[in-house]
């Protein structure tokens, strides 16, 4: 089994390569539901609600429009939901996921010195396609 690094990985807006990202995170967590009954000692569990969120930090490039398509999404009032597809190693289609997203946070930063970037925050609606 080979590491990976950030070299093999990529972040897609509606199927179009953001052309760079600084970093990217992808949580999928599911709730615990408590089953335990009166009298029992140990608590017991059974699966609940899964959902799926993620965040990353984008360099601004206004030539990109994958960037710019991000930026203006949560200016958009478009009931059509754009999707995300975070690819953890190009060379296998293991480690990939996508999904359609709802776009939670925008931002920009600038700093005098360093690169402008672009924080996001996007929820998955529904369960996201892919395995790790």
């Amino acid at each position: 089994m080979a590491i990976k690094t950030a070299s093999t990985a990529e972040l897609r807006f509606n199927g179009l390569a953001i052309a760079k990202v600084r970093d990217v995170t992808l949580n999928i967590n599911r709730d615990a539901l408590d089953t335990t009954g009166i009298g029992q000692s140990d608590r017991t569990y059974e699966k609940g609600i899964r959902s799926s969120t993620g965040s990353g930090t984008l360099m601004y490039d206004s030539a990109n429009t994958a960037t710019r398509s991000v930026m203006n999404e949560i200016l958009s009032d478009s009931s059509n939901a754009p999707s995300v597809t975070l690819v953890i190693d190009g060379s296998t289609s293991l480690g990939t996921f996508s999904g359609e997203v709802v776009l939670t946070q925008v931002g920009v930063n600038v700093s005098v010195g360093d690169l402008v970037t672009v924080p996001i925050s996007f929820n998955f609606s529904g369960k996201p396609d892919g395995e790790f």
